[in-house]
């Protein structure tokens, strides 16, 4: 008796088809993942070393120039031609630049550190920072980031981020990543 096999091709086209896409979908999906860490770090680092640089402008710069009596002073023409040459940070220069002593207060560090972060990510866009955080798949928005972590030990500046992360392609509802990032960087002083 001879069987008919006609459809068992098609059949096995289906399934390993199918299985292959679901692997291609589950691998761009880690890919995404890796992409918001690499990016997350990234701008972790350059909120720690911008904000390392604070402590040398607010005391040696900023304190300097405001004890200075003569208008003419070399000082001053420094500080004219600095922000002539550089600019002022723009629109949105609180996001890139403060003249508060934080590094003195454990109560001001976490919310100078969420906006200078804000300032990296995004150029101090919040809507632009959320929609980026989104396209990550970041869980929840720039609120929901954790920075209370980071603190000043020693002179040095450590930045701690939390956040958690989604799946793009969620097979079998894998939950979501919990990701824990650290920066530090010597306040110049």
């Amino acid at each position: 008796m001879k069987k008919n096999n006609s459809g068992m091709i098609t059949l096995e086209a289906c399934i390993s088809v199918l299985s292959f896409l679901m692997l291609m979908l589950f691998i761009s999906g880690l890919f995404v993942v890796f992409m918001a860490q690499n990016l997350t770090a990234h701008v972790t680092l350059q909120t720690a070393q911008s904000l390392s640089l604070d402590a040398y402008s607010n005391e040696k710069i900023t304190h300097s120039i405001e004890n200075m009596d003569d208008a003419d002073s070399l000082g001053k023409l420094i500080e004219a031609f600095v922000i002539r040459f550089f600019g002022e940070g723009g629109e949105n220069k609180e996001y890139f630049v403060t003249t508060d002593d934080w590094y003195n207060d454990p109560a001001k560090i976490e919310e100078v550190v969420k906006k200078r972060f804000t300032g990296y990510l995004s150029g101090g866009d919040e809507n632009r920072a959320n929609s980026i955080l989104s396209m990550l798949n970041v869980k929840g928005d720039l609120g929901d980031l954790d920075f209370s972590g980071s603190h000043v030990k020693d002179g040095t500046l450590y930045v701690v981020l939390s956040y958690e992360l989604e799946y793009d392609f969620n097979i079998g509802d894998l939950g979501t990543i919990k990701v824990t990032q650290t920066a530090c960087a010597k306040l110049w002083k």
